[in-house]
């Protein structure tokens, strides 16, 4: 085996390594510059997290809107935790069918979900 094959057997091998941690790590794509996105499916869901752009796409740190009434009976909006809004209690993260996503859509870092996400609220 030539020295240049030697060279180039050894760049296919990280090169295939650093793809198949950014594909079979959970959230190794966004370590990088983590986002928030808006996924809206076919169902109507609209869920909120950080996306793993494998497939199949990956929510993670999953928030949804909740309405709920205040002491006065109205109306009031609430950004909740996936895991936590639903009685049968997910854990982890939302794997979506790429067949039933609507739209997805980036949120800046000024959004007000986010905001309320990175707060705890």
């Amino acid at each position: 085996m030539s020295k240049l094959n030697k060279v180039l057997l050894v760049i296919v091998i990280l090169l295939a390594i650093v793809l198949g941690i950014i594909i079979w790590v959970p959230n190794a794509s966004n370590v990088f510059k983590p986002s928030y996105y808006a996924v809206y499916l076919t169902s109507g869901d609209l869920y909120f997290g950080k996306m793993a752009w494998y497939s199949p796409h990956t929510l993670t740190d999953v928030r949804v809107i909740q309405q709920q009434k205040d002491e006065n009976d109205q109306p009031v909006l609430n950004l909740v935790n996936f895991g936590s809004s639903v009685i049968w209690g997910p854990a982890g993260d939302l794997k979506l069918n790429s067949k039933n996503i609507l739209w997805i859509s980036k949120l800046t870092n000024e959004s007000q979900v986010v905001k309320l996400i990175k707060e705890g609220k």
